[in-house]
Formats: structure tokens, C-alpha cells, sequence
């Protein structure tokens, strides 16, 4: 008895050690912050920090970690606009961002695939150039024409790039010419003026995603190429199908017989290169705002009028294959 009385506060101490617990190591982070105040000349601009919407507009006050941030405003109609931010501990930012109106315009895109040989090549390749040249003109529609293999093996355009014909003969499977395809997806009749006018017309009110400069120059026999693209909406678009396409073409070529049995003498807009290949290049990071450089060149072929070379730049869907804006040099 004795000896259980004299046991127990030291079994009774074990217990309640036993029952103890010990605090978890918890790591509780600190997060300095600051406020930005973001005005513009636009109200109900979506405003983006670091790419993410953060569901506000102008003008509203957003919270952010301390240090350096993007602020990119967004409004269809708009330019998007990107500035640098610094935050700074427990004190509110104020900038303004002054937003332009969009100045791109739409710019649409005719590849034909015709052959020296195609007697109905002859009416379509009159309207396509009457267009182009007089109704038109290069602000609003550009072409690109690619020589076939069919009905004449021996069409000498098509001769001289066979595989930059052939790549994009297939992706459209072509199997008759004249073809006429307008921005990618618009299949009119080659030889219906009015069809083609109101595929033009139908592209052309559209808005373009894309703002596109080129500029071109040639030395020493080289044709050198700076492309630069501003990104204006990307709405329904994924990156990973977007493709830039560099094609360089001569506007125009006159022979003293005719090549084919067609008995055409002059040629307008044909394909000559593409860049790097006909399989264009991808273009990765795209965001409203956003901008890509490149630059591309060329050997001149000594079959080529340096004088009379065109560059076109355009963007397509690699999937749906529409064309979303175009450009040329000249």
C-alpha cells in the first residue's frame, strides 16, 4: 500500500507528459503589399497585372506585392497599353495610362492556284489582278498566286519551287484550277467577280487581331526582311496554332511567247519563296500588347526581277486554317 502511494505521482507526472503536444512548426510568411491606383483616358478598361486579369477596370485601386509589376489595360476598339510598376510598402500608386484607338485595318489575303495551261485561268487571273490593282489595292487586299503541276506538268513557276507549291497545294487540297481561297477559309467562284467581291467584303469588316510591319531591303544580291507583330486581340486563339508565314513574291512577269497553251503572256503575284519554309513559324507568348520581332533573308535568284519582288506576311490558323491579317512591303 505504502508503495503504490509512493508510485503514483510519478506514474500519474508520466501520463500527463505523455499527453503533452508540442506546437507545429508553422512558417507564417509575411507579405509586404501596396496599393495601385490605375486611371485612364478610357474607363472600363480591363486591367491586368503580370498577364492575369484581375477582374477590375478603370479606374479602380488594386493590392499588390511589393516591387516591380506590369499593369496592361485592355478595351476592345483599343490598343492595349503596358507599363512597369513599382510598389512600395503600405503606400497607394497612382498612374494613368493613356489607351489609342486601334489604327490596324484589315488587311485580306487571295491565294489562287492556277497553271499556265488553265484555258479558265485566263478570266480569273484578269478579275483577280482587276481587283487587286484597281478596286482594292494593297491596303486593303493582297495575293499570292501558286503555281500547279495540273493540267501541265511543265508550268515553269511551279517548276522553279516545287516543294513550296506542293506543301501548299496539299494543305488546301487542290485538285482543280483555277482555285481561289480568300483569308484561309472563303472559297469563292474563280470566275465570278461579284463571288469574290463579297468574300473580300465579308473579311474585310472584320477587326484584326494582328497589326503587321515589314520592311525589306536588298544588298549585295540578298533579300533582307525585319517583320514586326503587335498583338491586338486574342480572343478564341491558341497559341500553339498560330503561325507566321513569309512569302516573297514577284508582281509581275511578261514572256515574248506564251509558257503554256493558255496563251497568257503576263503573270502577276507569283509565289517565288517562302520563309524559313512553307511551313511558317510558330509564334509562342501571344498577348494583347504584346510584340514579336523577326527577321528573315533570301538569296535573289538570278531568275528573279529584284525591282519587281514583293514581301506578303501573314497569320493563319494552322487548324481552321483562317487568315487572320496580312501584310506586304509595297
Amino acid at each position: 500500500m505504502s508503495l503504490f502511494k509512493s508510485t503514483f505521482p510519478i506514474i500519474l507526472l508520466l501520463l500527463i507528459s505523455s499527453c503533452k503536444t508540442n506546437p507545429p512548426n508553422v512558417n507564417i510568411e509575411i507579405v509586404d503589399t501596396g496599393k495601385i491606383f490605375i486611371q485612364s483616358n478610357v474607363d472600363g478598361a480591363s486591367i491586368f497585372i503580370d498577364n492575369l486579369n484581375t477582374g477590375k477596370v478603370t479606374p479602380d485601386t488594386i493590392t499588390a506585392k511589393v516591387g516591380n509589376h506590369k499593369i496592361r489595360l485592355e478595351k476592345s476598339g483599343y490598343l492595349p497599353k503596358e507599363i512597369n510598376v513599382i510598389v512600395i510598402k503600405d503606400s497607394t500608386k497612382n498612374v494613368e495610362v493613356l489607351m489609342e484607338v486601334s489604327s490596324a485595318n484589315k488587311i485580306a489575303l487571295i491565294e489562287d492556284f492556277a497553271n499556265v495551261s488553265c484555258i479558265p485561268c485566263v478570266t480569273s487571273n484578269k478579275i483577280i489582278e482587276s481587283l487587286s490593282k484597281n478596286r482594292y489595292g494593297a491596303s486593303k487586299v493582297l495575293v499570292i498566286k501558286y503555281p500547279t503541276n495540273f493540267p501541265s506538268p511543265n508550268d515553269p513557276f511551279y517548276k522553279a519551287n516545287k516543294p513550296d507549291c506542293d506543301s501548299r497545294i496539299r494543305y488546301y487540297n487542290i485538285f482543280a484550277t483555277p482555285t481561289t481561297i480568300v483569308d484561309g477559309i472563303e472559297k469563292p467562284i474563280s470566275t465570278d467577280s461579284m463571288d469574290i467581291i463579297s468574300k473580300i467584303d465579308q473579311r474585310l469588316s472584320l477587326q484584326p487581331k494582328f497589326r503587321i510591319t515589314v520592311k525589306d531591303t536588298i544588298v549585295n544580291l540578298t533579300l533582307n526582311i525585319e517583320i514586326t507583330i503587335d498583338v491586338i486581340d486574342t480572343t478564341g486563339i491558341s497559341n500553339k496554332d498560330i503561325l507566321v508565314h513569309t512569302v516573297v513574291t514577284e508582281k509581275d512577269i511578261e514572256f515574248q511567247t506564251p509558257p503554256g497553251s493558255n496563251g497568257e503572256t503576263k503573270f502577276f503575284d507569283i509565289m517565288r519563296a517562302m520563309l524559313p519554309s512553307s511551313d511558317g513559324e510558330t509564334l509562342n507568348n501571344l498577348f494583347p500588347g504584346s510584340a514579336i520581332n523577326l527577321q528573315r533573308q533570301v538569296n535573289v535568284n538570278s531568275s528573279w526581277n529584284p525591282d519587281k519582288l514583293r514581301t506578303i506576311i501573314f497569320i493563319q490558323n494552322k487548324n481552321t486554317k483562317e487568315i487572320y491579317q496580312a501584310v506586304s512591303d509595297n
